[in-house]
């Protein structure tokens, strides 16, 4: 992958910050240099590499947050006519699991599938609700859905528009895919105006080797554009998976005064933040 040129767009206007870069053209935010593929993913955190123990722990502190925000996604995607069909339906990059145990409660009579960069994610709490897909079995694997979820998982992959290619080719006629993904807001370039050193705090929180886009809508409706898939629904939401503490740990925000500021943002994100884009895309020939 060519560094100087932007992986969305392929502009050369790139604004090198930190281990950042930013696009003048599409306004995504990536994490600079660009790793060459996925596999950094299993060394970088994210539960992708941690012990059985340590990713039962991350989803039990998590697992308030997931199951509001999965009902929300399966809410958002599909409605209640699809109650009572035997659909298809694949949660990409899945981890532990649970997003099958909401989603049941919803559609007991779905089939719910699995495939994640790392297989041993997937909790034993969880795995009998639904069939794993082994990450490298997937390409080729030959399994049509209905509907597939990409939840906090858009913002992962070194090749998004790779991903949804593969994605269009793996829903049936009709079938939708539905993105949960972080997006940059009006944080960013206030704090880089006038607080620099929070602002490389925010970026050390929210942009990673894990963490490789940040999007910015124009960059977001590019990337759907040139895979062939089109916007069929698309909202702009506050959304977090973790309490106040965690977010600021993770950007190394130790002063009181500012962990206090940061616990009083998060309780009003909901009016202050739309930090996720959600949205539902389907085949242009659909």
């Amino acid at each position: 992958m060519e560094q100087n040129k932007c992986k969305i767009c392929g502009s050369q206007s790139l604004a090198v910050f930190a281990h950042t870069a930013k696009c003048s053209i599409c306004g995504v935010l990536l994490y600079y240099p660009y790793p060459d593929d996925d596999s950094q993913l299993l060394q970088t955190g994210e539960g992708k590499a941690w012990p059985r123990e340590q990713v039962l722990s991350w989803y039990s502190r998590a697992s308030f947050y997931n199951h509001t925000n999965f009902t929300n996604m399966i809410r958002f995607a599909m409605s209640e006519s699809d109650k009572g069909k035997k659909l298809d339906i694949l949660d990409y990059g899945g981890g532990g699991g649970q997003f099958a145990l909401v989603c049941k409660s919803h559609f007991p009579e779905a089939s719910i599938y699995i495939t994640d960069i790392s297989d041993a994610s997937l909790l034993a709490e969880w795995s009998a609700l639904q069939k794993q897909i082994p990450f490298m079995d997937f390409a080729t694997d030959e399994t049509k859905f209905d509907f597939i979820y990409m939840n906090d998982v858009f913002e992962h992959v070194s090749d998004p528009l790779f991903v949804l290619r593969q994605m269009s080719g793996k829903l049936k006629k009709g079938g939708k895919v539905f993105i949960d993904t972080p997006k940059q807001f009006w944080i960013y370039p206030f704090t880089k105006l006038v607080h620099r050193h929070l602002y490389m705090k925010i970026l050390k929180g929210t942009v990673s080797a894990s963490h490789l886009q940040i999007w910015s809508r124009q960059s977001f409706e590019m990337v759907v554009r040139k895979s062939g898939l089109s916007i069929t629904k698309y909202e702009e939401t506050s959304e977090y998976t973790m309490p106040a503490d965690f977010y600021m740990k993770n950007m190394g925000i130790a002063n009181p005064i500012l962990r206090m500021a940061g616990r009083i943002f998060y309780a009003n994100a909901k009016w202050l933040a739309k930090n996720k884009i959600i949205c539902v895309l389907s085949n242009k020939c659909a």
